[in-house]
């Protein structure tokens, strides 16, 4: 059990990693793509490298059978995780306050942890409650620079949207946990229905374009590693580990995305960076030391 654990946190903090670069690759990628034609050249990148993991991993992991029902269950954990969530989030970042949409946007794992005692019926402590709560106090210091005041939420709209997205990736991440299968045939079904969605979301609000010479490398990073194994990675740790504790986890990625845009748009850094990751780096320690 111990080792379960072990390999479901390398799973759960290499993904945290990998999502953390999704503000970079989206200002480098959306140079002229809009947010529609980026998704699917995002989900179309995904879909190819999942399916090749599942290609070669078939004859050690066979390929799961999957009633009819079972497959367009997948197939709608795809739209609301690979498509529906980022369609959110991208509309909130184009319509919206860049801080006010990254404070709702990691409402999600709090809502996943809510969910996760509703659904999945995981008994929560009030250690953790307390952890979760601090590592959402370290986000809003990350994101507000150490002052709370300048959190306004100027666009209600917007702001509901973010969070109805935010929502959906929560119940995403729920439900796949509750759903019980080979994860190398779950994923490449995931981006089948987040490819197959997207493009229909493509051709109804933008149009076909390709990536610039540079937006390749963002969009290739970005669709390869950053949306596609990541999910292998993701689901992999939602097999070992609680989903409270990999919600408490993710906490980690707002605050290693404000580094890195400090680092790759030479962006100041203020102390408050410091304090929320202690904060945040703190309260996953608790909660994994809880469970």
């Amino acid at each position: 059990m111990q080792t379960k654990r072990n390999y479901g946190l390398l799973y759960a903090i290499t993904c945290i990693l990998l999502w953390s670069f999704i503000p970079v690759v989206s200002r480098f990628g959306q140079a002229n793509l809009d947010n529609f034609q980026f998704l699917f050249w995002s989900n179309s990148l995904s879909l190819l490298v999942v399916g090749l993991f599942w290609f070669f991993q078939k004859n050690s992991n066979p390929p799961q059978s999957l009633l009819p029902k079972q497959f367009l269950y997948v197939l709608f954990l795809g739209f609301l995780g690979c498509t529906f969530y980022y369609l959110c989030l991208y509309f909130g970042y184009a319509n919206g306050n860049g801080l006010e949409v990254l404070v709702i946007q990691y409402c999600w794992p709090l809502i996943m942890i809510v969910l996760s005692a509703i659904l999945l019926k995981e008994r929560l402590s009030l250690l953790s409650y307390g952890a979760v709560i601090a590592g959402f106090c370290g986000i809003l210091l990350v994101l507000t620079k150490g002052n709370i005041s300048e959190l306004k939420f100027s666009n209600l709209t917007v702001a509901l949207i973010v969070l109805l997205g935010a929502f959906s990736f929560a119940l995403f991440s729920v439900l796949s946990k509750k759903f019980k299968g080979e994860p190398y045939t779950i994923t490449t079904l995931l981006f089948l229905g987040g490819l197959i969605t997207s493009t229909i979301s493509l051709f109804i609000f933008s149009k076909f374009a390709w990536p610039t010479q540079d937006e390749l490398i963002p969009v290739i990073i970005n669709g390869a590693f950053i949306n596609g194994i990541s999910y292998i990675f993701w689901l992999k740790a939602l097999e070992k580990i609680k989903a409270s504790t990999a919600a408490t986890l993710v906490f980690l990625a707002p605050v290693l995305s404000s580094i890195w845009i400090v680092l790759f748009f030479k962006e100041p850094f203020y102390i408050s960076y410091a304090i929320g990751l202690s904060l945040v780096i703190v309260a996953g320690l608790i909660t994994v030391k809880n469970q």
